[in-house]
């Protein structure tokens, strides 16, 4: 029979202690969103109150949009190539969240590969679980709804509360986040108890929908108006594609994450099935994002493309190619797929 979310938490607290003297280490994937942010800054701060050390490592500081969350400083370690032995040597266990594989985890990669102790939480469907301590649970809408059952269960062991004010709303924002405000098919009932819950606990919900989904700026808003002049539609209207260069950045002022919701707007033309927009970083590297409906698997048609996530958002990336020829590479492709389905 598989392991139950509370049968794997009372394990992992028993695992815990195996890392009594040192710090318990917490590595969300790169490029952090809402829902490895929030599920990251609610476990370290439930183990630091259960009297562990514990910290979130990040390749770069807390982006701006997510700022408003409030994660403490002591909560966070940055890596750089000047402290990664110190945080190597600091570390007595490893806890990935919102992702399975050191290689989505940017700078940190080899301090989590390497570490003696990991445990990981996640819920992309295409994720790898071949660890003792692993729980993958693809139909979750969140990794934050995972994160609340493992601290549920530790309250109930330790006799002391945990999901408290700062902690609730951390795990507030990974369901919105990963929900679409609760409006993803991935949402379900157990979504609405959990955030009840969290509601009664003190998260904010309106200020977390606020921050998420409606706040923008400027730069966010020329840029968006770019991209959408510049979508093209393939396969009689089913593929809805558009690209975000550095040069569309610089010339909008936009801010890192200002493309993010673009390819929402795409996915909801009537007509398309699948979504993608191509977004060049400053290192050369190409990343897409891809939304998509009912008969266009997104990760899965993503994993063909050397990446991975939901059935229904995805995301991959390309190297040494230009933006253009990778446009056309995934148009080709995606027609492809959709062919075989």
């Amino acid at each position: 029979m598989p392991e139950t979310m509370n049968e794997f938490g009372r394990r992992v607290y028993d695992y815990l202690r195996s890392a009594k003297e040192k710090e318990i280490q917490i590595f969300p994937h790169a490029r952090v969103d809402g829902d490895c942010l929030g599920t990251a800054s609610a476990l370290a701060a439930s183990l630091v109150k259960m009297g562990y050390q514990a910290k979130v490592i990040l390749e770069v500081a807390i982006p701006p949009r997510l700022q408003f969350m409030n994660v403490p400083d002591d909560l966070v370690t940055i890596v750089t190539e000047e402290n990664k032995e110190e945080i190597r040597a600091r570390q007595g266990l490893a806890f990935a969240v919102d992702c399975s594989e050191g290689h989505r985890m940017g700078a940190a990669e080899d301090l989590f590969e390497n570490a003696e102790k990991v445990v990981v939480v996640d819920h992309h469907v295409s994720a790898t679980n071949t660890r003792e301590y692993a729980y993958v649970d693809g139909k979750s809408a969140s990794c934050a709804e995972l994160m609340y059952v493992i601290l549920q269960s530790w309250e109930k062991i330790c006799g002391q509360v945990l999901i408290d004010r700062f902690v609730a709303d951390c795990l507030m924002v990974g369901i919105q986040s990963d929900s679409g405000r609760f409006s993803y098919e991935n949402t379900r009932a157990s979504s609405f108890r959990i955030a009840a819950d969290l509601m009664e606990r003190g998260a904010n919900v309106t200020d977390n929908a606020y921050h998420l989904f409606d706040e923008t700026c400027e730069g966010k808003v020329r840029l968006h108006g770019m991209a959408m002049a510049g979508m093209q539609l393939f396969a009689d209207g089913k593929i809805a594609i558009t690209k975000i260069t550095r040069e569309m950045m610089d010339s909008t002022n936009a801010p890192e994450g200002a493309a993010d919701g673009i390819v929402n707007v795409l996915r909801d033309i009537d007509t398309v099935l699948a979504a993608f927009v191509v977004r060049e970083n400053e290192d050369g590297e190409l990343r897409v994002n891809c939304r998509t409906k009912v008969g266009f698997d997104a990760a899965d048609f993503a994993q063909t493309m050397g990446g991975g996530g939901h059935h229904r958002a995805a995301g991959f990336s390309g190297k040494n190619m230009d933006i253009d020829s990778f446009v056309d590479k995934i148009v080709k492709e995606a027609v492809a797929y959709m062919e075989k389905a």
